[in-house]
């Protein structure tokens, strides 16, 4: 029988990385139902050369009350050929107006 104890840090490390990403997926998926749908501009591209479709940050702008927010994309569509100045919608919640979701 293997010795658990060498392997429970690497089963807790693997266990809080599903968490994270379960939690990430279920922010994603509640702001696209009860977020509110507006307009949003591209206003940023980051590419963070981790050579991969993935390794894109967006950041967008939109008015929120009035008010002009920056604000990032938390589900980008890796590899849809987003570009500055680009017009989308997004949905957000405005008790976390800085994390968006696109609506495609």
């Amino acid at each position: 029988m293997p010795d658990l104890k060498l392997n429970l840090p690497v089963i807790l490390i693997i266990l809080v990385i599903i968490a994270a990403v379960a939690y990430v997926f279920y922010k994603i998926h509640y702001t696209k139902k009860k977020g509110i749908e507006t307009d949003a501009i591209i206003t940023a591209i980051e590419d963070e050369d981790l050579s991969s479709d993935a390794s894109y940050t967006y950041y967008v702008r939109y008015m929120m009350n009035g008010q002009t927010v920056e604000a990032k994309l938390s589900n980008p569509g890796f590899g849809k050929g987003l570009e500055v100045g680009a017009q989308i919608r997004i949905k957000y919640l405005p008790e976390k107006p800085r994390i968006v979701v696109w609506v495609r």
